[in-house]
């Protein structure tokens, strides 16, 4: 299989942001990867991480520990915002509620980088572009950073829609621990691609 986390590319872009940029990550509640050194998820280390991912619970570190992976443990990893509104019920409700609400907000994204097929995903070369660029506001570089987080390490391909601009409300950690959960889910059975 084929995994779609790429860490280079965020410790690239973070590497890469002006203090200033920087604060504003830390102000959305994003600051812990800031401190982010990895840049590769090595395959073997991969495969034995998904070896011991018994279930849902539970890695299973030999016969006789386990180790239970918490929305807490993605917090002390990542630093990510903890508590808060359910990322999933957003999405849901978005979902739900009217899904004009949902396409409407998916058409803005692809607004603004151009994209015209609602089929078409956002390159993440632009998402990087964008980011990099000196054009945005503080808040629509908040977007945006997110955005590409998500995109290139945390939740690869989750495709989830919500409106962003609850950014530091939002559990991310529950949210990136189910999207954890999912990939690993995909791999077990066999998936091409995995989160």
């Amino acid at each position: 299989f084929t995994k779609r986390c790429r860490p280079s590319s965020l410790t690239a872009v973070i590497s890469a942001l002006s203090e200033e940029k920087k604060e504003a990550v830390r102000q959305i509640g994003f600051g812990g990867l800031l401190h982010l050194k990895l840049t590769s998820v090595p395959m073997t280390m991969f495969s034995q991480l998904l070896f011991a991912f018994r279930s849902v619970e539970y890695f299973e570190v030999s016969e006789t520990e386990k180790f239970r992976l918490t929305e807490d443990d993605i917090c002390d990893v990542f630093g990510l915002p903890n508590g808060g509104y359910d990322l999933e019920l957003l999405v849901t409700g978005l979902a739900s509620s009217s899904s004009s609400d949902g396409e409407s907000l998916k058409s803005l994204w692809r607004e603004r980088y151009n994209i015209i097929s609602s089929k078409d995903p956002i390159p993440l070369s632009a998402v990087k572009t964008k980011l990099l660029s000196n054009g945005l506001t503080d808040e629509e570089f908040k977007l945006t950073f997110v955005l590409f987080a998500m995109s290139s390490f945390l939740a690869p391909a989750s495709g989830a829609v919500v409106d962003l601009r609850l950014l530091s409300a939002l559990n991310w950690c529950k949210y990136v621990l189910e999207e954890l959960v999912i990939g690993v889910r995909e791999a077990v059975r066999g998936a091409k691609y995995v989160r």
